[in-house]
């Protein structure tokens, strides 16, 4: 008797929201510190993956279900450039799906990830539509050779720098003639960091041939770890770009 009165047998009506680059504590933290209450009836879960990591909202009877459409709202305004989209959305299906409705194709030049972006981007259906080339240069004789990346720049500023990523970007967006692209030049380790470019280290210019934008990322952890953040990463910026969405987002940060 006591389990049939704190225990339903009707199956709970679970949202599942897909986020990147925004962790579980600071989701919990926006969330307590928002003058908005939470509703009781709207149970918020959490199942971590890489690179993304996924929200449940989660409510037991049909009435709840506007409580949890308010929950939706709120975490809108809260962090609604980190949310990708719902139930098994991925960066590289929305990130078509933008381009699609833009009309717009995308290359990339890759040296650090090994053509990981590429891969996770035609991983999706439909990729034929907006996708036009990926090159992966991953030796500074590919980088000058294949993407016109200057000798001079290599040797004095590194494979790993603004200058070079920019030029990686020119050259794919040239050669592909795509409209947007994204490029990455880093160290994935466990060797060859330096003090000033220490094994983590990530340059990366995203956008189109009159809009660039570049940053530099430290990102610790597995080689494994790292290249797959880093592509993760290079496929959000094209979409924040694309969306007008904030292009300095939490990750960067």
């Amino acid at each position: 008797p006591l389990t049939a009165e704190r225990v339903t047998s009707a199956p709970v009506k679970t949202l599942r929201l897909q986020t990147f680059g925004i962790g579980e504590s600071t989701i919990q933290q926006l969330i307590d510190d928002d003058p908005e209450p939470w509703p009781s009836s709207v149970t918020l879960g959490f199942r971590a993956g890489l690179p993304q990591l996924e929200l449940k909202l989660s409510v037991q009877r049909d009435e709840d279900l506007t409580d949890r459409a308010q929950c939706r709202q709120q975490l809108e305004r809260l962090f609604g450039d980190h949310i990708i989209g719902e139930a098994s959305s991925t960066l590289a299906m929305e990130l078509q799906r933008i381009l699609r409705e833009q009309g717009k194709t995308m290359t990339t030049a890759e040296s650090c990830t090994g053509g990981l972006i590429a891969a996770m981007l035609t991983r999706e259906p439909g990729a034929s539509a907006v996708f036009e080339a990926g090159f992966v240069t991953y030796s500074n004789a590919m980088k000058r050779t294949v993407l016109g990346v200057s000798e001079q720049d290599l040797a004095t500023e590194g494979a790993v720098s603004e200058t070079v990523v920019r030029q990686m970007l020119a050259g794919a967006l040239a050669r592909s003639g795509a409209d947007v692209g994204v490029a990455v030049s880093g160290i994935a380790g466990p060797d060859g960091g330096t003090p000033e470019k220490p094994v983590g280290t990530v340059w990366l210019a995203w956008g189109s041939a009159e809009s660039v934008h570049t940053r530099r990322v430290v990102i610790p952890g597995s080689r494994e770890f790292f290249q797959t953040l880093v592509a993760a990463a290079g496929l959000d910026l094209v979409r924040r770009q694309l969306l007008g969405l904030p292009s300095e987002p939490h990750y960067i940060h």
